[in-house]
């Protein structure tokens, strides 16, 4: 989709891929065999990973894994490496860590049509699972989600809170008051959504677009709540997870990222949910990593000095050690004839190729599990010697979670992965 076009919301919607699934029927029900479920999760660093650490030199399944690429080494058969792939129509340097899930600059689009990949996954699933998506971030909040009405998506920034948040039960009394408290949200939805259609029949075409891009609001707030109240009476799942463990401060990565994607692991473990996006932020404080002594910002413009190269290849092989330590957790998991990874596919990515030029070129992408054939590391550079759009294989991506989709945000067609 053209982010600056101004289609009806329904053609938006047709392009995202945005779904209704069809009911399980019990006359045809007995006779279909129950797969695994997909499950999806977005690994995202905004200030880019330094491309002479990053990409391998060579390509192929049996590719030697780069200095920072060295904790997926064993994991070569379960993932793909995307060199010389991008989102061609974002210039936004660090802004571009708001438009990593969609490829659309949210500042230039008309609300909604800046969607992410994981909220029409979202959407897919609906309220299957207690939460649809689920969010977190270190080191400050990315931005990178956005709903289908053009709303920034909340991101959990303690794991410690997502811990309360997932698994940890409310009190009868919370319970009651929760409970009043969605009925009244419920009544004021009602009350404004008539308004809203008494006001419809009485405004030109502008406006009548910006009350419907209102009216999906509303839409999707009623679904939360009716999503939530379903939800209400069941209790959370009790997980393995020591909840006592404390961190130093905000950037005491070495204690809070474990952590992260403990409960991110037990999230899928026990179908909490099937979307995630987990993101390391932008900032200029120093990560509590050994060796590091050095702002974040500051290190990724490294001016070539050694000293600061050897810093950031600490923080950027932690980032990957983080994500293959949650590939290989998947893997060693059951699931249906095979095991988690099988169903699940773990992304890792930035919006920046290289921060020391400020550049949103030749993205750092990998993508691991979800049951492709992976190929371990691949050029996508097309025959005609342009860069192949991210946003082809987040496509494909969405067909593999089940969305019936052509062309996510003006993909110019899928990625084959077999």
């Amino acid at each position: 989709m053209n982010p600056h076009s101004k289609s009806p919301r329904r053609n938006f919607l047709k392009a995202t891929g945005i779904t209704i699934a069809l009911p399980v029927l019990e006359s045809v029900g007995a006779n279909l065999s129950v797969s695994p479920p997909k499950r999806m999760v977005c690994i995202c660093s905004a200030l880019g990973m330094n491309p002479e650490m990053f990409f391998p030199k060579t390509f192929g399944k049996n590719f030697e894994p780069s200095p920072v690429l060295s904790p997926l080494a064993g994991l070569r058969d379960d993932l793909t490496v995307f060199s010389h792939m991008d989102h061609p129509s974002i210039f936004t340097k660090h802004g571009s860590m708001n438009s990593i899930l969609s490829g659309v600059d949210a500042n230039r689009a008309s609300a909604g049509q800046n969607v992410s990949i994981d909220q029409v996954a979202a959407s897919h699933v609906g309220y299957a699972t207690r939460f649809p998506s689920v969010h977190i971030s270190l080191g400050g909040k990315q931005g990178s989600s956005w709903s289908p009405s053009g709303i920034k998506v909340r991101e959990e920034v303690d794991p410690l809170d997502l811990f309360q948040k997932l698994f940890v039960n409310d009190s009868a009394a919370a319970k009651r008051e929760r409970k009043l408290e969605l009925d009244q949200q419920g009544s004021i939805l009602d009350l404004v959504r008539g308004q809203a259609k008494r006001l419809e029949k009485n405004v030109n075409a502008p406006d009548r677009e910006k009350l419907d891009e209102y009216l999906t609001a509303i839409r999707e707030a009623e679904e939360r709540i009716q999503g939530m109240q379903k939800w209400q009476s069941e209790p959370k799942p009790e997980v393995p997870f020591d909840n006592s463990v404390r961190a130093h401060g905000n950037m005491d990565y070495a204690t809070l990222s474990p952590l992260m994607f403990d409960l991110l692991y037990l999230a899928i473990q026990s179908d909490t949910s099937r979307v995630f996006t987990a993101g390391f932020g932008m900032h200029n404080h120093v990560i509590e990593l050994d060796g590091v002594t050095g702002g974040y910002h500051g290190l990724t413009h490294h001016g070539n000095r050694p000293d600061r190269l050897q810093e950031l290849k600490i923080i950027e092989t932690f980032y990957i050690e983080q994500t293959a330590r949650l590939i290989e957790k998947l893997k060693k998991s059951p699931s249906g004839d095979g095991s988690l990874l099988d169903d699940t596919m773990v992304f890792f990515g930035s919006g920046l190729g290289d921060a020391a030029r400020h550049s949103n070129r030749n993205l750092p992408l990998i993508l691991a599990g979800g049951g492709f054939q992976h190929r371990g590391h691949v050029d996508a550079m097309t025959p005609t010697g342009h860069q192949t759009p991210l946003n082809n294989l987040f496509t494909t991506m969405l067909q593999n979670f089940g969305v019936e989709t052509g062309s996510f945000n003006g993909a110019t067609g899928s990625f084959e992965l077999s």
